[in-house]
């Protein structure tokens, strides 16, 4: 882990409405549980990624008197921001508040030294309209995501302390072995076969043989930026090989990204038993900052470097 460094906080953004966009502080889970309706994010995760400054941002959309009219929800993949939701009040749908606190949280992150910021949108829904308004552009096919419950996670309870990392990096080796947790980045090493879904955020290439994944730990579930597996027979390989860093996350769960084209790996993740996270296929959408800090340079979401684990 880098070194803590002492940065003054960034300014809240000024909004066009009348509202003020600030982060969400740990005192605050009752007004981000207030506005989210998902039963999976719970007091107990709010609380954890408010206290994980480094790694989530919630931003809020205060009106003058204190009242939240909006928050937002994101999270560090690698030099990314990966957004994650917009929850509005009834009293301010329709008033621009969803796209209000999208473009704070956005600029947020380009000050906070952010690459740019993603999301995964469904280009047939009306949230495809604000991910054009913040000038996402699609980044590979059009997938499925697929939540696969990895073999201990029947029988795994949340954890009571906060895990000692919620985002990182790590290799999916090209053989039998599991890999570890470090830094970098990369693509598929040794095999000739395409991987099913190549990694996506461009994470830097690493020496390593095999590919190395951003993963960032969404609720109960480890979100990772591509599918290194050859075929849905390398899938337990492929679980194999991120177990370990779940575990240490808290994480029950692994998101597994199929292009939505294939038929065959779609019936083979049903027989599965895996879930589709999304009726229809999404696309990474993603908007890399016009004056992009080199990958040397730290991230300052709240006070603390980026971190190379």
């Amino acid at each position: 882990m880098a070194a803590e460094s002492d940065i003054a906080p960034l300014p809240n953004p000024p909004t066009g409405s009348g509202l003020t966009a600030r982060r969400l502080d740990a005192g605050e889970v009752d007004t981000a549980l207030r506005l989210c309706p998902f039963e999976d994010i719970d007091a107990d995760v709010i609380r954890r990624e408010l206290a994980a400054e480094a790694d989530y941002c919630w931003m809020g959309l205060f009106t003058p008197d204190g009242t939240p009219a909006a928050v937002h929800r994101a999270m560090r993949w690698n030099r990314h921001l990966l957004l994650k939701g917009v929850f509005v009040d009834d009293e301010f749908r329709g008033s621009g508040a969803s796209l209000d606190v999208a473009f704070a949280i956005r600029d947020w992150a380009r000050e906070a030294g952010y690459e740019g910021v993603v999301a995964w949108v469904e280009p047939n829904k009306p949230e495809a309209r604000l991910a054009a308004r913040l000038r996402l552009r699609p980044v590979g096919p059009l997938l499925h995501r697929y939540l696969v419950q990895l073999p201990y996670g029947s029988d795994a309870e949340r954890p009571a302390e906060p895990p000692p990392r919620t985002s990182g990096t790590l290799i999916v080796p090209d053989g039998g072995e599991a890999g570890g947790g470090e830094a970098g980045g990369g693509e598929a090493g040794g095999g000739e076969a395409a991987p099913m879904v190549r990694e996506l955020l461009g994470v830097p290439w690493s020496s390593s043989a095999g590919t190395r994944l951003a993963w960032v730990l969404d609720r109960s579930r480890l979100v990772l930026s591509g599918n290194p597996c050859h075929s849905t027979g390398d899938l337990d390989r492929f679980l194999a090989a991120v177990e370990d860093t779940a575990v240490s996350a808290g994480a029950t769960a692994v998101e597994v990204l199929v292009e939505a084209a294939d038929i065959p790996a779609a019936l083979a993740m049903a027989g599965l038993g895996a879930r589709r996270l999304s009726r229809s296929p999404v696309v990474l959408g993603r908007v890399s900052f016009a004056v992009a800090e080199t990958s040397g340079t730290p991230v300052h979401p709240a006070t603390t470097e980026l971190r190379t684990p």
